[in-house]
């Protein structure tokens, strides 16, 4: 008598999602999705202390059958990847990160991807054609602790909806903090500043966008350094040397600190947009027009920076025009 032989893809899924739930087993709850495959195997909700903390991400699991390591940079890939399968990564985005990982299975390393909106949308472009996505590279010695922390720092990290929100807003107020950058420089310093709401405009927006970057600075205490991003601390800080709204002397030390990283990653959101500008095309040519707009300098120390207030930040772009841009996509 014969019996039912396993596929070996579907042995390969069921390995790679037991070595994933148990390397990754103090993370918190899985919630199985696999029953509906439709590019999303898991949620796992983070439980820190025992508390349920209600930050999650959901999860593509690729076994090592997909995986390749691609020779020219080491950077781990999976291929074959549907269009359909990108866009719902990407509409799945507004509501929580999605993330994927791809499992070794003769090593059982866990390879984990950045969040995949941005790598998604990049891929789109309305062919029938399969794309390849792109994982975190890392060596052997991090291997066991790199997916497991990445899951948590991506899980805690702002939502795509600030994300695009702040990146919009930072665009809107662009000139306003570049003036706001040259009044406090130019201005008595004693004196409070002019756009107290710039400044906390600012500060939110760089808080934002500036999430994952360690902000390290010459003059800046460790204090300054933890609560950079908090208006209501350098209020403090004024009030406690005797003044009452916060002073151009203390707002310089976050401008001084935050301008710099702000334009760098003001000008790797513009290269992201403009990389996958198939999609905002249909999905928002507003918040594409709105990116064209406001071409990002490539201004980086503090005379550059000041120089660009008081009306000397050009918008203009040396090209055919919005109409053109989009023309070809």
């Amino acid at each position: 008598m014969d019996f039912p032989k396993r596929i070996k893809q579907h042995k390969a899924e069921s390995d790679s999602y037991a070595i994933l739930l148990y390397k990754l087993r103090n993370l918190g709850i899985f919630r199985n999705l696999t029953s509906n495959d439709y590019g999303v195997d898991f949620e796992i909700e983070l439980v820190e202390g025992e508390k349920v903390t209600g930050k999650y991400v959901k999860a593509q699991v690729k076994s090592s059958e997909d995986l390749t390591i691609r020779k020219k940079d080491s950077v781990p890939t999976v291929g074959g990847i549907k269009q359909s399968t990108l866009n719902y990564w990407a509409e799945l985005s507004y509501k929580t990160h999605v993330i994927a990982y791809a499992v070794d299975l003769e090593t059982e390393n866990i390879y984990i991807s950045k969040p995949l909106f941005w790598q998604a949308i990049r891929l789109l472009d309305g062919s029938d054609k399969t794309k390849t996505i792109e994982f975190i590279p890392h060596n052997h010695e991090h291997h066991s602790i790199i997916p497991s922390l990445f899951t948590k720092i991506y899980a805690n990290s702002p939502s795509l909806m600030d994300e695009i929100y702040s990146h919009k807003m930072a665009l809107k107020n662009l000139k306003q903090f570049f003036d706001l950058y040259a009044d406090v420089f130019h201005y008595d310093y004693h004196m409070p500043v002019n756009e107290l709401d710039v400044l906390e405009s600012f500060l939110e927006v760089c808080r934002i966008l500036l999430w994952s970057q360690i902000i390290e600075h010459e003059g800046l205490t460790e204090q300054e350094r933890k609560y950079i991003y908090s208006f209501a601390y350098w209020k403090r800080v004024t009030e406690d040397a005797g003044g009452e709204d916060v002073s151009n002397y203390i707002a310089q030390k976050p401008l001084k600190a935050l301008m710099p990283h702000l334009l760098e990653i003001l000008r790797k959101y513009e290269t992201r947009v403009f990389s996958s500008k198939y999609y905002w095309k249909h999905k928002s040519p507003t918040y594409l027009r709105l990116v064209y707009d406001f071409p990002i300098p490539k201004a980086s120390g503090h005379e550059e920076i000041s120089d660009l207030g008081y009306d000397q930040y050009e918008r203009s772009r040396n090209d055919a025009g919005f109409s053109y841009f989009i023309s070809n996509c």
